[in-house]
């Protein structure tokens, strides 16, 4: 099921458009929060579930990105809110050194940029892009994520997230794997 959520983050890394990636998303929240039922389901017939999943279930209650992972999904099955919103791209001409810029002609023709200066400048383009949204589910708001256990997250990276995300639940599995099946 993680082999999916992984799929889910590859599409958002590769996506040709910005519906692509919004759909990638969509998908990695609900095959998350699909693994996590089937893990509760699986791992929950273990007589050692009970007190050792606790620290589990509370991270995802208390964790800003695990809690915002699992009401995203929430909000995009449950409510006709927009989780995500899309940012269009621009241009960014500044000095390479220093802070004054002169530029003595610009032109802009079938899309390129022409630039006449005394002085070195940087330009940077600025993609489109797909942003989280705050979500709101069962009446409680969700912000973007900025922390993962403690760790800082970027929230303008969302295939990081997404990876950051997976990582956690990969984690969960392998640990649940060593302790709940192992024999007695």
């Amino acid at each position: 099921m993680l082999v999916r959520c992984n799929d889910a983050v590859q599409e958002m890394a590769s996506a040709q458009s910005l519906e692509a990636f919004e759909s990638a998303w969509i998908e990695y929240l609900h095959r998350l929060e699909r693994f996590w039922n089937k893990s509760l389901s699986h791992f929950g017939k273990s007589p050692k579930w009970a007190g050792w999943s606790g620290r589990y279930q509370t991270e995802r209650r208390k964790d800003q990105l695990l809690a915002y992972l699992t009401n995203a999904r929430g909000a995009d099955e449950h409510t006709v809110a927009p989780i995500t919103e899309r940012s269009a791209g621009g241009v960014g001409i500044n000095a390479a050194e220093g802070n004054s810029l002169y530029i003595e002609r610009m032109e802009v023709r079938n899309g390129e940029i022409f630039i006449q200066s005394p002085q070195a400048i940087k330009v940077t383009f600025f993609p489109d892009r797909v942003r989280l949204l705050p979500v709101t589910n069962r009446g409680r708001t969700y912000p973007v994520p900025v922390s993962h256990l403690g760790q800082s997250l970027d929230p303008n990276d969302v295939v990081q997230v997404a990876r950051v995300g997976l990582g956690y639940y990969e984690n969960f599995l392998a640990t649940a794997e060593g302790f709940l099946c192992q024999p007695r």
